[in-house]
């Protein structure tokens, strides 16, 4: 699993700190790697949010809905990001919940009670790392694709350290090595076929000693020796 990419946006340094505190400690005690990201006003973090690039790689955005983030969470949101959004505020009025929930926030958290947030927080992780495993950010060169799984039918090496995946909306070429790529899709239902093909399993229709055919018509080969272990992935997985 990557790094979870946290970001947290509050104008008061030391309720800021606090927060970023809490959330590394979870972390820490979940034993999942996490990268956090600080801001102290909803301008900075306005500029960082509309680029795709960052924004895709965001998996909780926690805000304070004043000193302009009141306008990050619905703005993002119209710019697709789709991960998880969490308020954290003093305030419990009413105008500060609608716009949580018009934003589709995770929660609404009072600093009053920051032993709630820390419950809340633990299941946005949960949450988002469930929501991680359904979708793959990719980029290259300033490029970015955040694609859903089930989208997906295959990656397929074009040269040296480049990959590209076919999938529903098209193809996409991003720098990585299909080993990689491997062992960071194999619980995720993906197999290795064939030295230059790493297949979606939901993606096969149907598969035999030298070539899979897929859903969407296209036909890719399979390596030899390979044929066994793709029908017993496509048994554990269908009964997964």
């Amino acid at each position: 699993m990557e790094a979870m990419r946290i970001v947290i946006c509050d104008s008061n340094p030391q309720e800021l700190e606090n927060c970023a505190n809490i959330c590394r400690a979870i972390c820490g005690e979940k034993q999942i790697a996490a990268v956090l990201t600080t801001f102290s006003n909803g301008r900075s973090l306005m500029f960082e949010m509309m680029d795709p690039a960052f924004s895709s790689m965001v998996n909780i955005l926690v805000l304070e809905p004043f000193n302009g983030c009141e306008v990050v969470a619905e703005s993002v949101r119209k710019n697709g990001y789709d991960g998880i959004i969490l308020y954290l505020s003093w305030v419990a009025e009413k105008e500060y919940f609608y716009q949580a929930f018009d934003a589709k926030a995770y929660n609404y958290v009072e600093k009053s009670g920051f032993s709630r947030f820390a419950r809340v927080f633990e299941g946005a992780l949960n949450a988002a790392r469930e929501q991680e495993r359904q979708y793959i950010a990719l980029n290259c060169a300033g490029e970015y694709r955040h694609i859903d799984l089930r989208d997906i039918y295959y990656f397929e090496t074009t040269m040296d350290h480049m990959v590209c995946v076919w999938y529903a909306g098209g193809k996409f070429v991003f720098q990585s090595s299909l080993s990689n790529l491997e062992q960071r899709m194999k619980d995720r239902g993906f197999i290795r076929i064939h030295r230059s093909y790493l297949v979606a399993l939901d993606a096969v229709h149907q598969a035999s000693f030298d070539q899979v055919t897929l859903v969407n018509g296209q036909s890719i080969p399979i390596g030899r020796g390979k044929y066994t272990a793709l029908k017993d992935a496509m048994d554990k997985w269908r009964r997964y």
